[in-house]
């Protein structure tokens, strides 16, 4: 049997519903009182990049505001999705840039290591290990669009 990759891993130009999961990498960076504050809140977990568009999805901007902002300025994005002083973007991805270069690099490593495998293997499972390697390689793609 040989698995066509197209249809389960999206192509390039049709990822309008996909998301790279970020919270392996964002929640170790948040300390316990954060976190509470986070699930208070409804907005633990399910922090994503959001290829399509290039930017991240609300609720990460708001975990990663619980750390840079004000407990006022913190309550005002939730509310409104707006920074209340000056624009915190830049600042939010400063914040957010070693823990997707750390996620760029662990994409290259399963890249390489499926290779390698995939290399070893033949039949049903080289084409299950092509199908992974694909997809860590669009998710090594969209950390590195991001980052710019």
């Amino acid at each position: 049997m040989t698995y066509n990759i197209d249809g389960f891993i999206l192509p390039q130009t049709s990822l309008d519903d996909d998301e790279i999961r970020l919270d392996h990498v964002i929640l170790p960076r948040l300390s316990e009182s954060q976190q509470n504050a986070l699930q208070d809140v409804g907005f633990f977990g399910g922090y994503a990049l959001l290829p399509s568009t290039g930017e991240l999805c609300f609720k990460t901007q708001v975990a990663v505001r619980s750390v840079l902002l004000t407990a006022n300025e913190w309550e005002h994005f939730m509310g409104s999705g707006e920074d209340l002083a000056d624009d915190k973007e830049n600042d939010v991805q400063d914040w957010l840039k070693p823990c997707l270069q750390s996620y760029v690099e662990e994409a290259k490593e399963a890249v390489d290591a499926l290779k390698s495998l995939s290399e070893e293997k033949t039949g049903d499972l080289a084409n299950k290990l092509q199908l992974l390697r694909a997809r860590w390689e669009q998710i090594q793609l969209a950390l590195e669009d991001f980052l710019g």
